[in-house]
């Protein structure tokens, strides 16, 4: 399991481009690569979770949610916290949800690799 560390509160951001915990994720899991630099990056490969109910932008109180997420080898989920806003976690259910998520494995010189992905959800209601 992976630890959530504490992230400084500041604007709020716009995108999950540089999600908060991603470094966090980098420093716990050093043999991850970041999906964004591997040859092949992860690619969902399920239906992402619907989080029915406004859920978890009613705990939030923003239009944007940033997870991150570790894969293993072969692109099975092996942790996922919310990264942005700082301090909001998942609920088991959300967990349950994204940790069934499919992903393609990042390929990194034709081998597939663990990697740390970042995902965002809007929503449009406010």
């Amino acid at each position: 399991m992976i630890g959530c560390l504490s992230v400084q509160a500041g604007a709020p951001i716009l995108s999950c481009d540089k999600a908060p915990l991603l470094s966090d994720f980098e420093k716990q899991l050093p043999d991850h690569v970041l999906g964004t630099e591997a040859d092949a990056p992860p690619h969902i490969t399920s239906q992402f979770p619907r989080f029915y109910g406004g859920e978890p932008f009613n705990r939030t109180h923003t239009t944007l949610v940033c997870f991150v997420l570790a894969l293993d080898a072969s692109g099975k989920t092996e942790a996922a916290e919310i990264s942005y806003p700082a301090g909001v976690r998942l609920t088991a259910k959300e967990r349950a949800a994204l940790m069934s998520t499919t992903w393609s494995p990042a390929l990194s010189h034709g081998h597939p690799v663990p990697s740390l992905t970042s995902i965002s959800l809007t929503s449009s209601i406010r």
